[in-house]
């Protein structure tokens, strides 16, 4: 599709990222939008050029607005007109949607038909599960795994359907009583249900755009679906999520985001193995980082609320550019500002026990105006002017800044001066809880048990060496592609160490062509649940052994004079500041003496040394 061939856009949801989403259009784009909505979302009747109110489940309503409009293209970003068959209906009409059809569309609203297929063509990316329409049966299963079980019903739920041991389901009794309900009350459209080993880890949500087997992707979110501060008290739609400047998060790495992607990619080429036909549109895949590996949670085949209103706030190119890409069978970069978001949603105080409430708040409308905050809605206003938030949540507050924190503390601002009866999370995005989020993540890569390996290093390495450089301060962090260049081509002299099956020390080097006796050791660094057990030593002891037998009689690096843990660790191994020796202008820096200008101007460096050919 090429530019010209778009001039009416029309969008098929109601909520808030329908309305970041038109913003957006509006702001890159030359388009007409039109909006088809079930509720007088005023966020989006001010935003787009027509719309019209209906039922999102009514298929020929929707495709005869689509034709009074005009529409070269539609855009379905909500569930329920998916699972109806929008796009479908769309194709027969002549009429171009990015969507998937029904029969993909079961990749979200058919979690059994999804769970079925990884199971048979990547089995390593979920989680022991069983699907069961027999009520005793689903209970003698969850006995056996002791009760540690995530209950899944097996359709649509708008995110308040699955609950887990130990959390909102606080016994085995309890277990089996949700159980029963699902299976008895086909609760969301099925008389059956899942039961799953319950996982430990971190969620996170990777968007992408896709068709066929080609995929436009966005930077990885984590959003909060638990009510309460801390991740506590029952499931909601989510109360707010946030993004990290680099596009990862503080707990996650490029291998991980890379093994994420990668089961969306072997999804779709799954899907069309198993079906031969292809899926189309937002796919939004919610993973889990667990000891096991990154394991999928579930599947959205339609952007993530609030998720893709962090990814949309920092997209600085029209949307449309990544479509037309992926519906031409081609992948494309889309460019994302370099800047961490949060957003937060404020809901009514009774929200989520009781929905179809009204959110009983005021505020000037200056406050986003005059502030690096913005608003957006989850939410209508009825005929008296009150805000129906319906089955969503209400109003959503988002932010940018360098920091996460910084960003939730400009939230926090804003909020403060709206008046009124509602509730939020005020933990999102705070320092506290991202330490939480890291705490976690290291415990669980910390396990004691297995043995230590060390080795040189090998290509399939060096995304986890760059996320290990990226958690090393002070160490530089240099492009990923850097590391895959020098581990291709020399590492054969790069080494790493792994302990309990992740990277936890790694070393990169050069045997000098000048001197060939002599090794340049670059960058070291240990992962943070490593130092202060000895493991540095026991990679340099390590490291000199190696390069005795390939002829190397010294090792030569440099250290920063402020870098005292990598002083402590090289005075300690024998290795010797020889600054002095060089015949080169010297300072002292620190206490200690360091080579003026060694690498640039203001950058004094101590050069040290070790002959570990001297027993």
């Amino acid at each position: 599709m090429q530019n010209q061939e778009i001039t009416n856009v029309l969008i098929v949801g109601s909520w808030a990222k329908e309305e970041i989403t038109i913003e957006n259009l509006k702001r890159y784009g030359d388009y007409q939008v039109f909006a088809y909505i079930d509720t007088n979302n005023p966020g989006i009747i001010e935003l787009c050029d027509n719309y019209k109110i209906g039922k999102l489940k009514d298929v020929d309503d929707i495709v005869q607005y689509a034709r009074n409009c005009q529409a070269d293209l539609v855009l379905i970003t909500t569930a329920a007109p998916l699972e109806a068959g929008l796009a479908d209906a769309l194709k027969e009409a002549n009429i171009k949607a990015f969507g998937p059809d029904k029969l993909a569309a079961r990749l979200e609203s058919n979690k059994a038909f999804t769970r079925k297929l990884l199971k048979k063509y990547l089995p390593h990316a979920v989680p022991e599960f069983q699907v069961f329409s027999n009520a005793d049966a689903a209970i003698d299963y969850a006995k056996s795994m002791n009760w540690h079980v995530a209950v899944k019903p097996i359709g649509l739920t708008d995110g308040l359907g699955v609950r887990v041991y130990g959390e909102q389901l606080k016994n085995a009794e309890e277990v089996a009583k949700y159980i029963n309900f699902i299976i008895e009350e086909a609760y969301s459209g099925y008389n059956e249900v899942i039961i799953e080993e319950l996982l430990d880890g971190e969620e996170f949500t990777l968007q992408c755009l896709v068709n066929d087997t080609s995929l436009v992707s966005t930077p990885a979110v984590q959003d909060f679906k638990k009510l309460l501060p801390g991740d506590r008290g029952p499931n909601t739609a989510s109360m707010g999520s946030y993004s990290h400047r680099d596009h990862m998060l503080p707990f996650l790495g490029m291998a991980d985001y890379g093994e994420a992607f990668n089961i969306i990619r072997g999804t779709l080429k799954a899907y069309k193995e198993e079906t031969g036909r292809i899926c189309c549109g937002f796919l939004y895949g919610q993973f889990m980082v667990t000891d096991q590996g990154v394991k999928l949670i579930e599947y959205n085949f339609r952007p993530g609320d609030p998720e893709w209103m962090n990814v949309m706030h920092l997209l600085e190119e029209d949307l449309l550019n990544g479509i037309r890409a992926v519906l031409q069978g081609e992948e494309t970069t889309l460019k994302f500002r370099e800047q961490a978001t949060v957003c937060k949603y404020i809901v009514p105080p009774q929200y989520p026990k009781k929905l179809h409430q009204f959110l009983d708040v005021s505020y000037d409308k200056k406050i986003t105006e005059l502030t690096p905050v913005t608003l957006y809605h989850s939410c209508g206003i009825d005929e008296k002017g009150r805000i129906a938030v319906g089955t969503e949540r209400g109003l959503a507050f988002l932010a940018s800044a360098n920091k996460i924190t910084l960003a939730h503390k400009r939230i926090e601002r804003v909020i403060k001066q709206v008046k009124g009866s509602f509730f939020h999370r005020k933990d999102i995005g705070s320092a506290k809880l991202l330490r939480s989020k890291m705490d976690h993540i290291n415990k669980l890569k910390a396990v004691k048990d297995n043995p230590l390996k060390m080795s040189t290093a090998s290509e399939a390495d060096y995304l986890k060496v760059y996320d290990l450089v990226r958690h090393c301060p002070p160490l530089e962090i240099y492009p990923s592609h850097l590391y895959k260049i020098i581990i291709r081509f020399f590492g054969d002299n790069c080494y790493v160490a792994y302990k309990d099956g992740q990277l936890a020390g790694w070393v990169m080097g050069f045997i000098s062509t000048v001197k060939p006796d002599t090794y340049f050791l670059w960058q070291i660094g240990i992962d943070s649940t490593m130092q202060g057990t000895g493991l540095g030593t026991k990679l340099l002891q390590f490291i000199e052994n190696d390069l005795l037998k390939k002829n190397c009689r010294r090792i030569e690096l440099t250290i920063d004079p402020w870098n005292i843990p990598s002083q402590k660790l090289f005075n300690k191994n024998g290795y010797r500041n020889y600054s002095s020796d060089e015949g080169v202008p010297t300072t002292i820096v620190n206490g200690l003496e360091s080579v003026i200008d060694h690498y640039n101007p203001g950058r004094h460096f101590m050069l040290y040394e070790k002959n570990i050919a001297t027993p």
